[in-house]
């Protein structure tokens, strides 16, 4: 767990989880953009960063058991879940996992770049891609800076862990159980493969309301050029999560 600003007395815990090939580093600068009343948590999975030694997880219920079991600490106080595809998937999947422990519910579940659950992601098998067309997928998605695509070694250190993390994505199943009890909000971007069908798709998650946002961008629309519209959003839709 990554706390980039530690506010102790915030009224809300935002706990982040990356995509696939990346890691708590991208929400370093949610920490002191969101409002000062927001304490950001970047979940860190193993085999990235400073956890680059372990070995990643390729299974997705094996994932959520240990998230959840690492997380439930800072479920103590009013928190949200936010995720951006791959992390989308996990933050769902400890808001159920945290309903079926009875542990306090989030207030607000965050998804972002994701169908919900029951759309067959396009790219599934991606695992068994070569090197090649994953680099030219990951070029095609942005995200990427071009002067790590071009080298060879750099890429030799992502190209496991990706593999690792769309394994892991190709094992979702959505959790058994009843609905959540908690508002979403979906967030994605207008020119992504996700189709805004998908998004809508998270409605059939929860008996609370939900709320889906488009953007102007491919799948990284909210670190590219939706950042500021995205955090907006966030901030507006964290604050009524704790106002009602």
């Amino acid at each position: 767990m990554r706390i980039p600003v530690p506010r102790p007395a915030a009224r809300l815990r935002l706990l982040c989880f990356h995509p696939a090939g990346g890691g708590p580093r991208m929400y370093r600068d949610w920490a002191s953009e969101l409002p000062e009343d927001i304490e950001v948590l970047a979940v860190q999975l193993p085999g990235r960063e400073t956890r680059i030694g372990e070995p990643c997880l390729t299974d997705y219920e094996r994932a959520v058991q240990q998230l959840h079991a690492a997380l439930r600490r800072y479920l103590d106080c009013p928190y949200a879940l936010f995720g951006h595809s791959m992390g989308a998937l996990l933050a769902y999947g400890v808001a159920v996992a945290a309903a079926q422990h009875g542990d306090r519910a989030p207030e607000r579940l965050l998804v972002s770049g994701c169908a919900g659950p029951g759309i067959p992601h396009p790219k599934a098998g991606r695992p068994g891609w070569s090197d090649q067309e994953l680099v030219a997928d990951l070029r095609s998605m942005g995200g990427t800076p071009e002067e790590v695509l071009a080298n060879p070694e750099l890429l030799s250190l992502i190209l496991p862990t990706l593999r690792a993390d769309f394994a892991l994505c190709d094992t979702f199943r959505r959790p058994a159980g009843p609905l959540l009890d908690c508002p979403l909000t979906v967030l994605g971007g207008l020119q992504d493969i996700v189709t805004p069908e998908g998004l809508r798709h998270w409605a059939g998650t929860t008996s609370a309301g939900t709320s889906v946002h488009t953007y102007p961008g491919g799948h990284f629309f909210l670190t590219e050029e939706s950042a500021a519209s995205v955090l907006a959003t966030v901030s507006a839709a964290l604050a009524a999560a704790t106002s009602a």
